[in-house]
């Protein structure tokens, strides 16, 4: 990854250099590694968009089960910026 990295998760945070990539990696807020699945994976010039699954603990005994899709823009070989889109499996969702 370059030097000055972003990882952005649209309305939920963005996170710039890899010092701050490497806290979110490390997020207290979950017990060990997660399980991610990939289940698609395209590239075309300098972008790579992954479609998967991903599950974990955290550490108030909740669990994380989601759906995600992230786009890797690269510079030179490197991830220049991350955006994640990320949903939740278990959420209650109403639709009216």
């Amino acid at each position: 990854m370059t030097d000055d990295i972003i990882w952005e998760m649209p309305g939920i945070y963005q996170h710039v250099g890899k010092e701050e990539f490497d806290k979110e990696i490390e997020n207290e807020n979950f017990v060990g590694s997660p399980t991610i699945q990939i289940f698609k994976l395209i590239e075309e010039n300098n972008t790579v968009i992954a479609e998967g699954a991903v599950q974990g603990n955290m550490t108030n005994g909740g669990k994380l089960d989601a759906v995600f899709c992230d786009v890797f823009e690269m510079e030179n070989g490197k991830i220049k910026k991350l955006t994640s889109y990320l949903m939740s499996k278990n959420a209650n969702l109403k639709f009216e």
